[in-house]
C-alpha cells in the first residue's frame, strides 16, 4: 500500500490541530474580552449611580445654603419629594441634614425634632469625646428613616471617620460598610453613607452634614437588572474585603479552572471599591467551543474522507432552505400582526369618534366639551398605557381601579377584591365606566361630601356559562345633591348613563344597575370572563 494518504493523514492532522488550537486560542481570548466589557459596563453603570447620588446631595446643599426655610421640614419634604428617590434612584434610602451640636443643645435639637416629625424623638445614644451630631431632618419620612431621626452617627467609628474626612477635605466623603439604622425589618443590607460638609449661613463655621444613606443590595440590584448584563457580582471596599458590599446570590464561592473572571476598580467618594464579576447563568459561553469543535470536526472529515464534503454541501442547502421558510414564515407573521394592529386602530377610532360625537351632543360649551373630551381619552390612554406596561396585551382589575381612583384623591377609596386579569377590550371599556364613576363621585357624590366615602368590592362567581365578574360601587351621596346626568342620577338621557350601557352592557356584554338608599349610591356591575 502507498504511503501517501498517511502521509497527507498526518501532515492534515498536525494542521488541522495547530489551527484547531490556535481557533480555541482566540476565541478564549475574545471571550474574555467581551466579558472584560460587560464587567466594565456594570462598573461604569454602578459608578453614573453613585455620581447620580453625590450630584443630589451636592443639590440639596445648595438648597440648604440658598432657601431660608430649607430647615422647616415641611419644606425640605416638599424638596425631596420633587427628585423622585423611590422612583428614579434604587438603593438612596433619603437624604438628610444631621447637624453639628455644640455641648448642651440637645433639648433644643430634641425639640425642633418634635415640632417637625410631631413625636417626641430623643438625641441618642451617649455623646462620645470631640463630635456631637444628631440627624434633624431626613425624607422621605417612612417608618424606616423615622427610626435614624436623632441618631448621633459619631458615636460610630466608620461614621465618625467618614465625617471627619468630609470636614478636613470639603467635599463627599463615603463610609467604609456598615448596617444602617433604618434596618429595623428581616431584610439586612449591607449601606454605606455619604457625607457632604454643609457651611453655616455666615461661613463662619460647618453647619452639620448633608448625608445619604444607600442600601447596596437595592442599588446594586437596580445596575444589574436587565438581560444586557449577564454576570454575578461581588462588590468589597478595598479596606474591608471581609464585609462585601454586595454579592450576587450566583456568585461562586472560588473560581475553578480557567473560569471567566474580571476585575474592576472605582474610587467612589473616597473609598477604593473592588468589583468582582464572574458569568452569569445567561451569559453565552459556550460560542467558542462551537466554533473549536466544528473546527475539529472538519478536519477530521478531511482526514477520513472527501466523501462527507458533499454531506456538508447538502446540509448547508437543507440550511439555506430552512432559513428562507423561515423567512417567509416571519414576513406572512409580520403581516398578520400588521392586519390586526390595523384591526384594533379602527376600532379604537371608531370608538373615540362615537365619544366625541357624543360628547358635543351633551354639552353646548365648547370648552365644557374640549374638557371632558379630554378626560375621556385620558381614561383610554391610561388603560392603553397599563397595557403596554404590562407587555402581555391584559392588565389587571386592581391596577386599572387604582389608575381612575388616583384621580380623585380626596375621596377615602378602600378596594377589594380578588386578583382578575382583563383581556385589552375589557380594559378600555371599564376604564371609560369607572372614569364616568370617579367623575360623577368628584361631582356629586362622595366628592362633595365632608367625609367622602368611596367602596369598591367584587368577586368572581362561577355561573352555567362560565365565570362572570361581579363588582360593587358604593359611595355615601348628598340626600340633597340632583346631579342632572351620570350614573348615579337614574336619568336616562344623560350621555354619561348612555356611555355605561354601551360599555358595560353592548361591548361586554354585562349589566349594569344603579340603586338609592340612605344616602348612598350603589352601582352593580356584572361583566362575563
Amino acid at each position: 500500500m502507498s504511503r501517501l494518504p498517511l502521509a497527507v493523514a498526518t501532515i492534515l492532522s498536525l494542521v488541522g490541530t495547530g489551527l484547531t488550537w490556535n481557533i480555541y486560542r482566540i476565541e478564549v481570548t475574545a471571550q474574555q474580552a467581551a466579558f472584560d466589557v460587560l464587567a466594565q459596563r456594570t462598573a461604569r453603570r454602578v459608578e453614573i449611580r453613585i455620581r447620580q447620588h453625590i450630584a443630589l446631595l451636592t443639590a440639596t446643599r445648595a438648597f440648604l445654603e440658598t432657601h431660608p426655610g430649607s430647615r422647616k421640614r415641611e419644606v425640605f419634604a416638599a424638596f425631596v419629594a420633587g427628585l423622585d428617590l423611590q422612583g428614579q434612584y434604587a438603593g438612596l434610602q433619603g437624604i438628610g441634614l444631621a447637624q453639628l451640636l455644640p455641648p448642651a443643645t440637645d433639648d433644643s435639637i430634641e425639640a425642633s425634632l418634635r415640632n417637625n416629625y410631631g413625636a417626641f424623638v430623643e438625641v441618642w445614644p451617649d455623646p462620645v469625646p470631640g463630635l456631637r451630631t444628631a440627624i434633624v431632618l431626613l425624607e422621605p419620612h417612612d417608618a424606616r428613616n423615622h427610626a435614624a431621626l436623632g441618631f448621633d452617627m459619631s458615636t460610630e467609628a466608620h461614621r465618625r471617620r467618614a465625617m471627619l474626612q468630609a470636614l478636613e477635605k470639603g467635599e463627599p466623603v463615603a463610609t467604609a460598610p456598615v448596617e444602617l439604622v433604618q434596618e429595623i425589618t428581616h431584610d439586612v443590607q449591607a449601606g454605606i453613607l455619604i457625607y457632604m460638609p454643609l457651611p453655616k449661613t455666615d461661613r463662619t463655621g460647618p453647619e452639620g452634614f448633608v448625608y445619604a444613606p444607600l442600601r447596596m443590595g437595592d442599588l446594586f440590584t437596580a445596575a444589574l437588572a436587565g438581560s444586557d448584563l449577564p454576570i454575578e457580582l461581588r462588590v468589597e471596599d478595598a479596606l474591608t474585603p471581609d464585609r462585601p458590599l454586595f454579592e450576587s446570590q450566583g456568585y461562586p464561592t472560588a473560581a475553578a479552572g480557567e473560569a471567566l473572571a474580571s476585575e474592576n476598580r472605582l474610587q467612589i467618594a473616597g473609598r477604593d471599591w473592588i468589583l468582582s464579576a464572574r458569568p452569569g447563568s445567561e451569559f453565552d459561553d459556550d460560542g467558542p467551543l462551537r466554533d473549536t469543535f466544528v473546527s475539529g470536526i472538519i478536519f477530521t472529515l478531511l482526514v477520513l474522507t472527501t466523501t462527507f464534503a458533499v454531506y456538508w454541501q447538502g446540509l448547508a442547502i437543507e440550511r439555506s432552505r430552512a432559513l428562507a421558510q423561515m423567512a417567509r414564515s416571519n414576513a406572512e407573521q409580520k403581516d398578520l400582526l400588521m392586519r390586526e394592529m390595523v384591526h384594533r386602530l379602527k376600532n379604537m377610532l371608531a370608538r373615540v369618534s362615537g365619544i366625541a360625537r357624543q360628547t358635543a351632543r351633551e354639552t353646548s360649551d365648547k370648552t365644557e366639551m374640549v374638557s371632558r373630551l379630554t378626560a375621556r381619552l385620558q381614561a383610554m390612554a391610561a388603560a392603553q398605557d397599563l397595557l403596554i406596561a404590562s407587555g402581555t396585551d391584559a392588565t389587571t382589575l386592581e391596577d386599572l381601579l387604582c389608575a381612575e381612583t388616583d384621580q380623585i384623591g380626596q375621596i377615602s377609596t378602600r378596594l377589594s377584591g380578588p386578583a382578575v386579569v382583563l383581556t385589552a377590550q375589557q380594559t378600555h371599556a371599564l376604564a371609560l365606566v369607572f372614569h364616568e364613576l370617579a367623575t360623577n363621585a368628584l361631582k356629586y357624590g362622595a366628592g362633595i361630601q365632608e367625609k367622602g366615602r368611596l367602596d369598591i368590592n367584587w368577586a368572581v362567581e362561577q355561573r352555567q356559562e362560565g365565570h362572570q365578574l361581579r363588582l360593587l360601587w358604593q359611595e355615601n351621596i348628598s340626600l340633597t345633591a340632583t346631579p342632572m346626568s351620570g350614573p348615579g342620577s337614574g336619568s336616562s338621557s344623560g350621555f354619561g348613563t348612555r356611555l355605561l350601557a354601551l360599555m358595560v352592557e353592548e361591548e361586554l356584554s354585562g349589566t349594569i344597575e344603579r340603586r338609592f338608599s340612605d344616602g348612598e349610591l350603589t352601582v352593580e356591575i356584572r361583566v362575563p370572563l
